[in-house]
């Protein structure tokens, strides 16, 4: 009888400290960077440089003299890189650079805070 009583003990105590486990894997947030489809980021020497993103994240477009440069998405490691050949475009959150033919036209740029949105944590 000793025996059955003990194992029954364990056997409950194990089940809670799973629930406990499980309660705290569900239970915590994530907040999560919401990018809007334009940015505008404050560049150094007072410039500023407008980026429109499509929805779908495979192009961008940026100002420069007013007139509109599609750029298209390239292979990055750290960060989303757009290009055309001519000018590349640097996006990291709120951090932003353009170059044109490898010289920097616009940067260090920075935009003001990103929205966010919790997503729950699983």
């Amino acid at each position: 009888m000793i025996h059955l009583n003990s194992t029954r003990r364990s056997a409950g105590c194990v089940g809670a400290l799973g629930a406990a486990l499980l309660t705290g894997c569900v239970g915590a947030g994530v907040d999560e960077t919401l990018l809007p489809s334009r940015i505008d980021y404050q560049c150094s020497n007072n410039k500023v440089l407008q980026v429109q993103r499509a929805a779908d994240a495979r192009t961008a477009a940026v100002l420069i003299d007013n007139k509109p440069v599609i750029l298209q998405r390239a292979g990055s490691a750290a960060q989303e890189k757009y290009s055309n050949g001519s000018y590349e475009l640097y996006l990291d959150g709120e951090r932003a650079m353009l170059e044109k033919d490898s010289r920097v036209l616009f940067g260090p740029c920075l935009s003001g805070p990103l929205p966010t949105i919790r997503r729950d944590g699983y």
